[in-house]
């Protein structure tokens, strides 16, 4: 969402988007830094970038810019260095114009996606032990509530069907003008008129309040049954060495919590393999405890070394545990989407197309299941379908 509101600020000053970085005048890209290989990637492409269109301007933000400017220009020299504070006044630095701070990214389409992805958060004061987003983000703000419903009201009318709410920290959202928290922002969103549904990015299962939850739940077919609930690690001593918040009977607690109030809801979870202080005891006990909540679908992450973090100073664990505890993670991955797209069939479900393939429509489950439909299908539109079968975690289904 942040680089698809630059796209449309740049756009709303003259200019028009390079299909590749070779031919374009200016270059931006926000990089990344939650891995080491996020690193090495954002590098990489800067070389690359750099050496393939040299008379470019190269304007470089994010995470990897805040945090190691150096690291940016010993790889592309000419690059002009944005912080993450200072990533919305890239269009009026180099096109002019007025400077847009406090805009928030605020978008008025998505380009090339059926979804509208809307950043309502931004920062976090989590002190994880893993983690650099406290150092790159460490501000925290939120977009005020009528900005966040007038741009949702615009995405809305414009034909979306589908917004995804986004924030670094989501579950704190605070309004500052109003004082109003993440319930208070989707009572209002839910008042709006029209045929749409909304779904979270990722929340803290700490963060999911009684009020928030009893809003969500009260709002029907417009609030998807979907929660992506970051666990990070399913042993106690992993948690509590990595500095979150929550104990796996927390989080338990909490899965049992959603599953009582929206019956079918697709849960899925962050973890991260390899921890240092991760024994193989805590690795057995973490695959049983995933297994005994029975999440939808896992995102794997390698346990990766951040500079400046409590984290980097601890004795990495063999490559070779880190890459067989990720392999294993990854297989009972794909073991429980195969297991919750297997628990849909002969279900009535509502899916959002997300595209056209090879005769077939790919579209979106509200508990985000993947399902084909016969096509094709308007990219974009919400309809009711009903599960016939199920193959590797994938749905195929009817429309009714």
């Amino acid at each position: 969402m942040e680089t698809e509101s630059l796209r449309e600020k740049f756009a709303a000053l003259g200019h028009t988007g390079a299909a590749e970085p070779e031919e374009a005048d200016l270059v931006v890209v926000n990089t990344c830094s939650v891995t080491e290989k996020a690193d090495r990637d954002c590098i990489a492409f800067l070389r690359k970038t750099a050496a393939a269109n040299p008379k470019a301007a190269l304007a470089v933000t994010g995470c990897l810019a805040t945090l190691d400017p150096r690291k940016i220009l010993a790889a592309a020299p000419g690059a002009t260095i944005f912080t993450n504070k200072e990533k919305e006044e890239i269009p009026a630095s180099f096109c002019g114009g007025p400077a847009t701070p406090g805009d928030f990214f605020s978008v008025a389409k998505s380009h090339g996606r059926a979804r509208a992805f809307v950043k309502v958060q931004d920062g976090c004061n989590l002190k994880c032990a893993y983690c650099l987003v406290n150092l790159a983000r460490s501000e925290l703000r939120s977009k005020p509530l009528d900005s966040a419903a007038d741009e949702i009201k615009k995405l809305i009318a414009s034909g979306f069907a589908e917004i995804v709410l986004c924030g670094t920290r989501l579950g704190i959202y605070r309004c500052k003008t109003t004082g109003a928290s993440l319930a208070g922002l989707m009572k209002r969103l839910f008042a709006i008129e029209g045929g749409f549904r909304l779904r979270f990015s990722s929340i803290e299962s700490g963060e999911l309040t009684p009020e928030l939850l009893r809003v969500l739940k009260g709002a029907g077919p417009k609030f998807c049954d979907y929660f992506h609930l970051p666990l990070q690690a399913g042993s106690d001593a992993v948690l509590k060495a990595m500095g979150r918040l929550y104990t796996t009977a927390d989080y338990r607690t909490k899965v049992g919590e959603l599953r009582s109030i929206f019956p079918g809801v697709g849960i899925y979870a962050d973890i991260i393999a390899g921890y240092p202080e991760e024994t193989e005891e805590d690795f057995n006990a973490a695959v049983e405890f995933v297994r005994g909540c029975a999440l939808s679908g896992l995102h794997v992450f390698s346990f990766s070394a951040r500079p400046g973090t409590r984290a980097a100073a601890l004795k990495p664990l063999p490559q070779k545990t880190v890459s067989a505890r990720s392999a294993a993670l990854r297989a009972l991955d794909g073991e429980l989407r195969a297991a919750y797209a297997a628990s849909m069939l002969g279900k009535k479900t509502s899916v959002l197309v997300l595209k056209n393939k090879d005769g077939r429509a790919q579209a979106l489950a509200s508990n985000f299941v993947n399902i084909e439909l016969p096509g094709p299908l308007k990219p974009g539109r919400l309809l009711d379908c009903r599960v016939t079968a199920a193959r590797s975690g994938v749905c195929l289904a009817e429309a009714l």
